[in-house]
This record gives structure tokens, C-alpha cells and sequence, in this order.
């Protein structure tokens, strides 16, 4: 196994963090942050910035030709998602990373030439429909219906979906629904792309702990074409699972671990109020040393599934396995930078004390989902057993 990258491709790394710094500056942060929004960045300014990213190529660079993709390595896109997370820059999320490529293993030729260019473009916003009030981490227990016009051929959906992140900012819905309550839990699903501005979607919004806004979103008898169903009828879960997978992928890059260990480090390297730095002390040595090994796994398990994925290949209990390694290094290294600042750990922005912005505070209330969201570990560790090792349930 080849550990190593090319000249190419670290020359494109660069290139990647020479945009970010240029474009991401201090003034940028200081005018257009918003920790009322989970990406912690404004809805005007991050939808701007994705527009950014698609006249720059960034945006589907993985893809094939066909569709208008830039028909390059899966490893590039790996860098390209490793350094967006490391610039915690805007626009990373769902839209450009796992909903697209869902869609062009899933989706028909109708919808890839429908909506892909406008997503290169940086010009399309998603959010994900599963979750519901009954339905989260036992997703097959979904109640949200379709139920199809036999004149029109549409299909009209009634429903609630839950924990919708980023909805308020979406044009277009990827919602798995009911459509058979007779077949069996895992059968009767389809998965359908919907027009957020369609009569009957009221989207509400509620303040979670670490202060951003969360959403639901309500189907009210809306009307979706049957052009939009993606993949067979009754036969979402397939395409729900392998959806998921992508998401898990997208989201076990290694970048926020990069920049939380890099940040800690400086911090410990720095004195502060006289005190001697805190790098002198062996047993904040070993601690740093611990958490560097378990970012470098992190790091491993990036590129290792965007080799997967480079040779046509479709992981499934390694993606799991990737973002538990990642999300749990990371709230390792949320707790780590509270106890290793001390009595500075807890204040919060707009104390005359405050260190490092109040960032790592809000960093370790804001990630306190990480614990049950996209699986959560202990429903992640039982698919790795199961799916990976073949493991009785």
C-alpha cells in the first residue's frame, strides 16, 4: 500500500489551501460568522462562497465527464473535503459531498442532467429527509407517506421530518418515504427529490444547545412528480443505505482533527500569563502524543476510503468505521482542549478572559451530536461488528 501522495496531487493540496487562505481572511471571519446557523457561517455568505467553489472547478471534480464532472481521482476530492474541514470554510456539507454522489449512483439520467450542473455550479442546497419523530436511529420505522395520484401519476406526500439540518436554506429535499405499509419495514420505502418551494412544505425551527437552529420540516398533501422517484418503487432502502454510506465517507474526513490537534498544539507550546508553557509537562506531552496517533488513524481512514471508492468500489462497514474513529478522536480532542486550558476552557465570547476566541466551549457543546447523529457510535460499533466482522446480532 502506497502511504504516499503524488507531486500532482500535493501541488492541488496547495493550491486548495491557497484559495481558502485568500478567500477565508480575517475580515471575512469577522463579518460573516453566525453561530445562529450550524455551519457557523451566514446562509447569504456561505451560499455565496458555494458559488465560489463551483466557478473555481471544486465542485464535483470526482464526477465523470458525461455529467460535466472534472473526471479526476477520488483522492482529489478526499483533499479537497481534508482541507475545507481543516478551514472550517463555509459550504461543505451535504450538497456538494454525499447527496450528489448518491445521486449519480442512484439517480436517472433525467435527474443527473437536471440537477447536477446546477449543483457544479454551487448553486443547489439540500437537506436530508430520513429522520422523524419515531424514526432516527431506527430509521425502518419511518411514517412519513406518498401516496400516488392514479390520474397525474404524481405522488403526494404527508409527513414530518425531524433534526433537518439546513433546511431553511434548501431548494431541494432528498426524503425517504412510505409508500407500501404493507410490505415489511426494510421494503414499502422510496426515496424521492423534492422541490423545497412546492405548495404545503412549512419548515420550523427551534435553538439547540450549542445555539444554532435546528429544523423540522412538514409535508402537507405536496405534489412530486413520479420523474422524481430515485431508483425503483418500494425499493428505497438500497438507496437510502448506499446514500448513507456516502454520508458517512463525507463526513470521516480528517480535516476538523487536523486543525483541532494543531490548534491544541500552539496553544500548548505558547506560555501564557508567565506560566511555563504547558508542552514542558510530560504528562501534557503524552496526552498530545496519544490524540496525534489517533488523528493520524483518522487521516489513514480518509484516504483509505477514497481508494475504495477511486477502484469502483462501495464500502459499507468501513465507512462506518471511519467516521466513529474520526468523530470520536474529535470529542477526545473537545474535552482534551478544555482540560488543557483550565479555568479559560469555559468562558465564552465576550469575557474579557476568554482564550482562543471562546471557540473550543461552543466546539464541545456544538459536537455533542456527533455522539448519536448519522448512526452515533454505539449503533455505528454494532454495524461494524455485524457488517464487518459477521458478528451475531
Amino acid at each position: 500500500m502506497d502511504l504516499e501522495f503524488t507531486q500532482e496531487q500535493l501541488e492541488f493540496r496547495g493550491e486548495v489551501r491557497g484559495f481558502l487562505t485568500r478567500e477565508l481572511t480575517p475580515e471575512v471571519w469577522k463579518n460573516h460568522r453566525d453561530q445562529s446557523e450550524q455551519g457557523m457561517w451566514t446562509e447569504a455568505f456561505t451560499k455565496a462562497f458555494r458559488r465560489k467553489l463551483g466557478a473555481a472547478g471544486y465542485i464535483g471534480m470526482g464526477w465523470p465527464k458525461e455529467y460535466g464532472g472534472g473526471g479526476r481521482s477520488r483522492i482529489y476530492q478526499a483533499i479537497f473535503w481534508d482541507e475545507m474541514e481543516y478551514f472550517r470554510a463555509p459550504g461543505l456539507d451535504r450538497s456538494i459531498t454525499y447527496v450528489p454522489n448518491a445521486l449519480l449512483a442512484f439517480g436517472s439520467d433525467h435527474q443527473k442532467k437536471l440537477l447536477l450542473p446546477q449543483v457544479m455550479r454551487g448553486e443547489l442546497a439540500w437537506f436530508v429527509g430520513y429522520s422523524e419523530p419515531e424514526a432516527g436511529s431506527d430509521l425502518a420505522n419511518l411514517k412519513t407517506l406518498a401516496v400516488e395520484d392514479e390520474v397525474s401519476g404524481d405522488f403526494i406526500i404527508t409527513g414530518q421530518k425531524s433534526f433537518s439540518s439546513d433546511a431553511h436554506m434548501a431548494d431541494y429535499g432528498w426524503v425517504a418515504v412510505r409508500t407500501n405499509a404493507e410490505m415489511s419495514r426494510h421494503r414499502g420505502v422510496s426515496l424521492f427529490i423534492v422541490d423545497m418551494k412546492s405548495p404545503g412544505v412549512e419548515i420550523t425551527r427551534y435553538q439547540t444547545l450549542a445555539g444554532w437552529t435546528h429544523h423540522s420540516v412538514y409535508f402537507n398533501q405536496v405534489r412530486v412528480p413520479r420523474s422524481m422517484l430515485v431508483g425503483d418503487l418500494n425499493e428505497g432502502w438500497r438507496v437510502v443505505m448506499g446514500a448513507i454510506d456516502f454520508e458517512r465517507a463525507a463526513l470521516a474526513s480528517h480535516g476538523l482533527v487536523g486543525f483541532q490537534l494543531d490548534r491544541l498544539l500552539d496553544w500548548c507550546v505558547a506560555g501564557h500569563d508567565g506560566a511555563p508553557p504547558q508542552i514542558e509537562d510530560p504528562l501534557v506531552q503524552d496526552e498530545l502524543v496519544r490524540l496525534a496517533i489517533e488523528g493520524e488513524g483518522t487521516r489513514l481512514m480518509t484516504y483509505w476510503l477514497a481508494s475504495l471508492h477511486e477502484r469502483g468500489l462501495m464500502p459499507q462497514h468501513e465507512t462506518s468505521l471511519a467516521l466513529l474513529v474520526k468523530r470520536e478522536t474529535a470529542r477526545r480532542l473537545d474535552v482534551a482542549g478544555l482540560e488543557l486550558l483550565g479555568p479559560f476552557g469555559p468562558l465564552r465570547t465576550g469575557s474579557p478572559w476568554v482564550q482562543l476566541n471562546g471557540e473550543v466551549e461552543v466546539e464541545y457543546r456544538d459536537r455533542l451530536y456527533f455522539q448519536f447523529a448519522a448512526g452515533g457510535f454505539d449503533i455505528t460499533r454494532n454495524v461494524v461488528a455485524q457488517r464487518g466482522l459477521g458478528l451475531p446480532r
